[in-house]
């Protein structure tokens, strides 16, 4: 890729362009806001800015409300770049799920998400959004989509969503000597112990999350 001049882009918005060719160069589809700021060490919000500021600049291209559907103008002109292995598909937005204190999570479908099927695999999947701050040491910040696919086991280890009476909440499974716990990722919070629940059941297993654009 040639970088493009000092004129046209800041450093930032070059190295921002180049990290988002380079991704999709290696892995088939864009990444997200979340990846490109682990990769170059910056915030989250600095990424966004400059994707609004590239956008605007017609560098790239981005559709509203769909993950990972960053595309790259072809010559930095009106055409974007073709990627004919993107496949999306539609994932239903069911409401909210708890990463803290657990909620009622409403069933009633909240409009839909496009999602690249490489990304997540087949299967029947749902996406919520997380609300609370008990997952943020595994990446999973309050506002998040998390992508759920529908199961009913999981392995030690995996995040899940699971319903607890009629609460739902995003937690990691451990399964430890006939213990069955629910484990933030926050040392603000508390494990939670549902060995005994007859009201505890695995909605399902966590296969991506979809940050805030």
């Amino acid at each position: 890729m040639n970088v493009p001049k000092k004129n046209e882009l800041t450093e930032s918005q070059a190295r921002v362009l180049k990290t988002i060719s380079d991704f999709i160069a290696e892995n088939g589809y864009s990444p997200t806001a979340k990846e490109i700021a682990e990769i170059l060490h910056i915030t989250q919000t600095s990424v966004f800015e400059q994707l609004s500021r590239l956008e605007k600049k017609r560098y790239i291209t981005r559709q509203k409300g769909a993950a990972r559907t960053i595309g790259i103008m072809d010559d930095f002109q009106e055409k974007p770049v073709k990627n004919e292995s993107l496949k999306l598909v539609k994932v239903p937005v069911l409401g909210t799920i708890a990463a803290g204190v657990p909620i009622f999570a409403d069933e009633n479908m909240d409009g839909e998400i496009l999602v690249d099927e490489s990304n997540i695999g087949k299967g029947r999947f749902f996406a919520l959004r997380v609300r609370g701050d008990s997952m943020i040491n595994a990446g999973i910040m309050n506002g998040d989509l998390v992508i759920i696919r529908r199961q009913p086991l999981a392995e030690n280890g995996d995040i899940i969503a699971a319903l607890i009476d009629s609460d739902a909440t995003l937690k990691r499974l451990s399964l430890n000597n006939g213990e069955v716990l629910l484990l933030p990722e926050n040392d603000k919070y508390s494990p939670i112990n549902v060995t005994c629940r007859d009201d505890f059941r695995i909605l399902g297993k966590m296969v991506t999350t979809v940050s805030v654009m």
